[in-house]
């Protein structure tokens, strides 16, 4: 509740006054006490105030989005140290954020890394329309591209991109119980679930990234940790794939996949000429 009262005092813009004590208004007081009842029925905080923080950026966020987490910056990291590795051979590096939700992941890489050129794509226009209004706020529509569709459906299919990254549903349908209540209860179904595996967009990811990928690019994902090894075993040793690696979230736990597009075609019927 603390820490519900103190953004609460943020967004009104109170400044800081030297009496211990402060008048609300008549309409403050009825709006914080909705926030708290909302807060009581376990509404996320961030769902409440409409802002979520992410690695410094102060991003809008509703029910038709995830909330941005933690694990998910780590993530970020990890895409932003592979492009600085790789900063002279990739000047512009174009960068792909599927199911980007709330921008978070698209938003941040594109601050934090200028000569990236960005594209972030949804299935939702909810979605999307949460993450174009965090660019315009952020200064950084001009650097964001934004594309409706399902996964590559959103791009065309002679696109590609120096870097892939991903947080997508990786949730099995039987772990609803799992979850924790808020999660369950406010957040959006479409973006933790995917189906009974719980593998079924990753698997779709997997497939066709490299037809999107050049030679040596990037793929990113976040996983569960129950299942990291498993979607780790399907890249390693496969034709398309090399330097497959886990990193563990701050708990310890397996949570985010990198790996690299082998060099020589893809494996797939789409082919192109490579990039060196």
């Amino acid at each position: 509740m603390e820490a519900l009262v103190k953004k609460f005092n943020e967004i009104l813009g109170w400044e800081r006054r030297k009496r211990r004590e402060q008048t609300l208004a008549p309409e403050e007081i009825v709006r914080l006490d909705a926030w708290l009842a909302r807060r009581a029925a376990g509404e996320p905080v961030q769902y409440i105030t409409g802002r979520a923080a992410f690695r410094g950026l102060d991003l809008a966020v509703n029910p038709g989005v995830l909330v941005p987490r933690p694990e998910t910056e780590g993530l970020v990291e990890a895409v932003l140290a592979v492009l600085r590795a790789e900063a002279k051979h990739w000047r512009m590096p174009r960068v792909l954020d599927l199911g980007t939700g709330s921008g978070a992941i698209a938003l941040a890489i594109a601050a934090e890394w200028p000569a990236a050129v960005v594209t972030a794509s949804d299935a939702s226009e909810v979605a999307l329309a949460t993450a174009r209004e965090n660019a315009r706020a952020l200064g950084l529509e001009s650097r964001v591209r934004f594309a409706h569709g399902d996964w590559f459906g959103a791009i065309g299919g002679d696109e590609r991109f120096e870097a892939i990254v991903s947080n997508p549903p990786y949730v099995a349908t039987g772990e609803w119980d799992l979850l924790p209540a808020d999660v369950r209860s406010f957040e959006p179904p479409q973006a933790l679930f995917s189906g009974a595996s719980g593998l079924e967009a990753l698997r779709e990811i997997v497939d066709d990234a490299p037809l999107h990928l050049v030679a040596g690019g990037l793929l990113a994902l976040e996983l569960a940790e129950a299942r990291a090894t498993e979607v780790a075993g399907w890249l390693e040793g496969a034709h398309d794939w090399s330097g497959v690696t886990l990193l563990d979230d701050l708990s310890g736990r397996p949570r985010v996949l990198l790996a690299r597009r082998e060099r020589g075609p893809a494996i797939a019927p789409l082919q192109w000429v490579e990039e060196g």
